[in-house]
């Protein structure tokens, strides 16, 4: 799911006709290139998907010191909002991978901000020990992101040919990838950053 459609431009550009299919083209690809640009700052995709990811186990003075000696009850996951975590498997080095039972009377618990806990235990310390299956991401792109996405989108619209500069007098222009426009402003920064991956 985009953050925002071609039909979505026409109209915040107020648009009078209906896009061609290359108006069209164009305004989806200007989207993608903002919704990148978004994504960059964030550090994470919004869009809901199910991803695998293999995490390094936490040690003693990560984000939540709380095991002795080595470890962490808690394990924190690269996106959120978190909406499912469908499997939990400790990765064996020698021995055979044990996949986790979810559940307060079992042996993790997960919350939609991301965090795994361990009942009962600790997670294992060490490089790519634990591999996680769960969905994150937004069922509905938030109106502030869609809202960012069509102003950068419609700020490259307006300078299709990427012009960065032009002086009348002796007519020079110069052009730049840059000049697209794509640019959060502080804004928008301080807007989107609600939806910040966390480190």
């Amino acid at each position: 799911m985009a953050y925002a459609t071609a039909e979505h431009l026409r109209l915040f550009l107020r648009h009078g006709l209906a896009f061609t299919a290359e108006e069209t083209a164009q305004a989806e690809l200007l989207i993608e290139l903002a919704e990148g640009a978004i994504d960059d700052e964030l550090g994470q995709s919004l869009e809901l998907s199910t991803d695998t990811v293999t995490l390094d186990g936490p040690t003693r003075g990560d984000r939540w010191p709380d095991a002795p000696g080595t470890g962490s009850r808690r394990l924190l996951l690269p996106r959120w909002p978190v909406t499912a975590v469908t499997s939990v498997t400790i990765l064996g080095d020698d021995a055979a991978d044990e996949v986790l039972e979810h559940g307060a009377d079992h042996d993790y618990t997960w919350s939609e901000s991301g965090i795994l806990t361990r009942v009962g235990g600790w997670w294992p310390t060490g490089d790519q020990r634990i591999q996680v299956v769960y969905t994150a991401g937004h069922a509905t792109i938030p109106k502030g992101v869609k809202r960012a996405t069509l102003r950068l989108a419609a700020a490259a619209w307006g300078n299709p040919e990427l012009l960065s500069s032009e002086t009348l007098g002796d007519h020079s222009r110069s052009w730049s990838a840059d000049a697209l426009g794509m640019t959060l402003s502080q804004a928008d920064i301080t807007a989107l950053g609600v939806y910040r991956a966390r480190t």
